[in-house]
């Protein structure tokens, strides 16, 4: 039950890590027991992070991952690579300035305004543009606004920067 599992002694450690966006796996040593592979693998599920067993017998290892942010940093580092000059600089000036802790958003926000591709980090995909959703104009937005979201995410990335006098 749910219950038990946020009792679980694995709980707390996987909920940290979930929100900590600076660390892509989280490893449990040897002494996992099958039971608690099998707790670690449902409070995983409930996360929305990846998990996957190694080994065999009482060799087997269970790793949590966020195989999402796995894939975009590679897949942004190969854009980047391929991309002009100009624009992989800026996007590794832009990793370093923000820092490590924004390293996840920073590059979902590269893939998707850069490449144009799906950022899965970034959450539910937007509905179709041409159908309002629920609690909008048919003209697209509440309000007249733009996506909202994108420009909070924007916002909040740019509000690091620093005037320097």
């Amino acid at each position: 039950s749910w219950a038990r599992l946020q009792a679980s002694p694995h709980w707390r450690p996987l909920e940290a890590f979930a929100a900590d966006t600076t660390r892509l796996d989280m490893t449990f040593g040897l002494n996992v027991t099958s039971t608690a592979r099998e707790d670690i693998r449902q409070i995983c599920k409930y996360l929305g992070l990846n998990f996957r067993c190694v080994g065999l017998g009482g060799q087997k290892r269970i790793m949590a991952l966020k195989l999402d942010a796995i894939r975009e940093r590679d897949k942004a580092e190969k854009i980047a690579k391929n991309a002009p000059p100009v624009v992989a600089s800026f996007f590794k000036a832009a990793v370093e300035l923000l820092g490590e802790e924004n390293r996840t958003k920073t590059t979902a926000l590269f893939l998707k305004h850069y490449a144009g591709e799906r950022a899965w980090s970034l959450g539910e995909a937007e509905s179709d543009p041409k159908k309002p959703r629920l609690g909008e104009a048919p003209g697209g937005g509440a309000a007249g606004m733009g996506d909202a979201s994108d420009d909070e995410d924007l916002e909040e990335l740019l509000g690091r920067w620093v005037t320097l006098p």
